[in-house]
């Protein structure tokens, strides 16, 4: 399993990867840097834990609430083939 050094917050971390994994593993960094780059924009110099932390709550908040649209957005067009099936 190769290791990958990635950067969350100008801080680098090496993490083991499945091959073939990286660009899926790249993608996610990216996603919680941009949050953890928002977070230390905003509030500035935080310690470690604390801003892995907030950074992974922003996005688990995110997650949640495109959860929520696509089930919504699922229930409708559930509806709407019902609709046209009568």
């Amino acid at each position: 399993m190769p290791e990958v050094t990635i950067k969350i917050g100008q801080r680098p971390y090496t993490v083991n990867c499945p091959a073939g994994e990286e660009p899926q593993l790249q993608m996610a960094q990216a996603a919680l840097d941009a949050e953890a780059s928002t977070l230390l924009a905003h509030v500035g110099r935080v310690p470690e834990a604390q801003m892995l932390l907030m950074s992974g709550l922003m996005l688990a908040d995110r997650t949640l609430a495109l959860e929520e649209k696509l089930k919504a957005a699922e229930a409708a067009l559930a509806q709407a083939k019902t609709a046209a099936h009568d």
